[in-house]
């Protein structure tokens, strides 16, 4: 045990003085992740409040009818409202942002209202602002509806409830704090999953690799320590990397979500309440086994490759790899069940969704940390085999 702590702090102190290395691990879960959030919130944050502001312009095809239609746009003080608008070029205008909206009413709107029957309006608008701007016209229009809805039927004196027999209510069988922790933890894995991966990908390349190219492998192969223990004292720092790069992302955006001030009341307190400690320590105890599997890949590819430059196109293939069954924790449907709870990554992204919603069932829990550790062991396993090869040890 003595040998491996040796090797371990050997490793690890070789480690933090490598700048690449560092970077991945702590500089960018901690203040790269957090700022890049808190960036695109402000960013998305002005713009809506922007949009939700703004004068809107908006461009009338009257066709000679919908003059109480027409009233009512003018009245509403956030919107510009520009007559005379071209049938043919009014789509272009749209495009270069000289228009918000335009509202075109039908040739026969009026008869038709008059009629009884249903006016036709056509609303054209720009779907990269969101719908915002359509939203609000409609919401115009909506209001000039219920008008005449209201003044039909007081003509024939009938009531509103008569053509409303029935009235439903909904109700969420989840709690507030049940559907938004469903929804982050949703999100969350596909962040710290793949900056676990991240941050044990560097170390694994430079302990293996990096040795290879700077002559030292065989150095070290010549210490009063067995291969295995070599090994196992370069596996703890590979894993213990890619914890800590994981651990450091979700502190991150834990304290982005709690200083920024775009972030509304409601949700920071549903956001102390299912990020507590014990939650978190869940998740990071998901974590070491997880982190051990992908350093079971990481490893041997590391241990093959000839150069780091060989080693990075053999490994970035797995972050996309990785990918895949994050999704799948994000996808509305997909729960943690007897069989997903065997799938490697993607037992941790739908363990975390009931984790955080405070729906975990720990039998299927425990089912999850069942597969990792066995996992984990495959990957110890693999490395064992590949590390104790000559010809991979040494291939150049």
């Amino acid at each position: 045990m003595g040998n491996i702590f040796t090797i371990f702090k050997k490793e690890m102190l070789d480690m933090l003085r490598d700048r690449r290395t560092v970077l991945t691990m702590i500089v960018a879960p901690i203040v790269l992740m957090p700022l890049m959030i808190s960036l695109l919130s402000k960013v998305t944050s002005d713009r809506m409040k922007k949009a939700q502001e703004k004068i809107i312009k908006i461009g009338v095809i009257t066709n000679d009818n919908g003059a109480g239609l027409h009233a009512r746009l003018k009245l509403k003080k956030d919107v510009k409202i520009i007559a005379g608008i071209n049938k043919e070029g009014f789509e272009q205008l749209i495009r270069d942002d000289s228009l918000d909206v335009v509202v075109e009413i039908s040739e026969d709107f009026d008869q038709q209202i008059s009629g009884g029957k249903t006016g036709k309006v056509n609303v054209f608008y720009d779907s990269t602002d969101e719908g915002i701007f359509r939203d609000r016209a409609e919401n115009i229009i909506k209001e000039y509806s219920g008008v005449v809805l209201d003044a039909r039927l007081d003509s024939i004196g009938i009531d509103q409830a008569m053509i409303d027999p029935i009235s439903t209510s909904k109700k969420d069988v989840y709690t507030d704090k049940e559907s938004f922790g469903k929804m982050a933890g949703g999100m969350l894995p596909y962040v710290f999953v793949l900056f676990c991966l991240m941050g044990a990908m560097y170390p694994a390349i430079d302990l293996f690799t990096g040795e290879k190219e700077r002559g030292t492998i065989e150095t070290i192969l010549t210490v009063p320590a067995s291969r295995l223990q070599i090994l196992i004292g370069k596996l703890f720092v590979v894993v213990i990397s890619g914890v800590i790069s994981g651990v450091l992302v979700i502190f991150g955006m834990y304290l982005t979500l709690i200083f920024n001030p775009d972030v509304p009341q409601m949700v920071l307190n549903i956001v102390n309440q299912i990020l507590t400690p014990y939650n978190i320590g869940l998740i990071i105890l998901m974590l070491i086994p997880l982190t051990t599997f992908f350093a079971g890949i990481l490893i041997p590819i590391s241990i093959y490759s000839k150069s780091f430059k060989e080693a990075q196109s053999l490994i970035t293939p797995l972050t996309f790899v990785a990918i895949f069954p994050l999704i799948i924790g994000m996808i509305p449907g997909f729960k943690l069940t007897a069989i997903t709870a065997l799938i490697p990554v993607a037992n941790v992204a739908l363990a975390t969704k009931e984790i955080i919603a405070g729906t975990i069932d720990y039998g299927l829990l425990g089912l999850v940390f069942l597969s990792l550790f066995v996992f984990a062991a495959i990957g110890i396993a693999m490395c064992v085999k590949w590390f104790g090869s000559e010809g991979n040890i040494l291939r150049t």
